[in-house]
């Protein structure tokens, strides 16, 4: 079982691009440590993060809350209604890299590989990802937007996506199709957007140009307090922790895998039929080596 949060911490993440850097620090702790604000009392939450008690009062106010006690309810309402006994603090995100010393530099990927792909699993907000999956189900067209190292990532949910359904297209800035595309937004459709930080300038733009428009946008990020978590309506968070110099695209691979996956199982039928449409036509083109 998992403990969700969801309404305190989406109270936060609206609230965050306009607060003072002070309050910035407040709320990106709580949100990383939401059991604790339903555990701690204000001091003692005030102490780790490292701000004077009255600050946690501040940042109530600052979220259209009276005081810092409606604040920490809104934390603790998930926890009572949780079963006796149950754990909040869960497993740790890195514990697999913590137990022994890698015998070999190939097992310090293996093990950040899994990590990540744990850490998806197992701490995804998935009441986020059901009303994402019904968002491109029910969209009339779905774009897709990913900026510089995440431009490849995009670029395979495009491959999956207009594939089994259609209707999804890649944005691309600078393309003599971006300015119509993105002209085009309207409420019936929907946007997903990739941003890792440090987050791509124009992503952010799209995204918020998307909001703007009333279509449905669909956050994949790193971190709540990420600028594309601020004008994103689903957020659907990833680890790219790596032993390397590169951040890892293992876990937003396997995120984009789901969320084709999940949308393409409600409407199995017309998918497949989408994708064997596309395999012969690209064979009939030879595509494919043929020898």
């Amino acid at each position: 079982m998992r403990v969700e949060f969801s309404e305190a911490i989406a109270l936060l993440r609206r609230a965050y691009p306009n607060l003072s850097p002070q309050l910035q620090k407040c709320a990106a702790y709580m949100m990383k440590h939401p059991s604790q604000v339903a555990t701690l009392s204000m001091r003692k939450l005030a102490a780790r993060v490292e701000v004077p008690s009255s600050t946690m009062n501040r940042l109530a106010k600052a979220v259209g809350l009276g005081t810092y006690d409606e604040l920490r309810a809104l934390f603790r309402d998930p926890i009572n209604e949780q079963p006796s006994g149950y754990s909040f603090e869960g497993g740790q995100t890195h514990s697999v890299a913590r137990e022994d010393k890698p015998a070999h530099p190939l097992d310090v990927y293996q093990q950040a590989a899994v990590n990540n792909i744990r850490t998806l699993f197992d701490h995804i907000d998935r009441t986020a990802l059901e009303r994402a999956v019904q968002a491109l189900s029910d969209a009339r067209t779905v774009l897709v937007v990913g900026m510089h190292a995440w431009h490849s990532t995009a670029n395979y949910l495009h491959h999956m996506g207009i594939a089994a359904f259609g209707n999804w297209h890649q944005l691309v800035p600078g393309s003599a199709e971006f300015p119509r595309q993105l002209g085009a937004l309207a409420p019936e459709d929907a946007v997903v957007c990739i941003a890792i930080e440090p987050c791509a300038a124009d992503s952010i733009r799209v995204a918020q140009r998307a909001r703007a428009a009333g279509a449905r946008v669909i956050g994949i990020t790193d971190r709540l307090t990420s600028p594309l978590a601020a004008c994103s309506d689903d957020n659907l968070l990833v680890s790219v922790h790596s032993p390397s110099i590169f951040p890892s695209h293992v876990s937003a691979t396997v995120l984009i895998e789901v969320l084709v996956g999940m949308v393409a199982a409600r409407n199995e039928r017309s998918a497949e039929e989408n994708i064997e449409s596309s395999e012969r036509s690209r064979r009939a083109m030879g595509e494919y080596w043929n020898e």
